[in-house]
C-alpha cells in the first residue's frame, strides 16, 4: 500500500509536531515572563504601601 500525495509520513508528522511544540514552548516563555513582571510590579506596590511581604519571585 503506497501513500497518496495527501498523506504524510510518520516522520513528517513528528517533525510538524516538534515544530508546534517548540512554538508553544516559546509562547509559554513569553507568558511566564509577563506573569513574572506582573507579580514583581504587584509586590513592589505592596512594599511601597508598607506591607511586609516575602517575594514569590526568585
Amino acid at each position: 500500500m503506497g501513500m497518496t500525495e495527501n498523506e504524510e509520513s510518520i516522520y513528517e508528522r513528528v517533525a510538524r509536531l516538534e515544530d508546534e511544540i517548540a512554538t508553544l514552548r516559546s509562547e509559554m516563555d513569553v507568558l511566564k515572563g509577563t506573569m513574572r513582571n506582573k507579580i514583581i510590579r504587584y509586590e513592589h506596590k505592596l512594599i511601597k504601601q508598607g506591607t511586609d511581604i516575602e517575594s514569590i519571585v526568585d
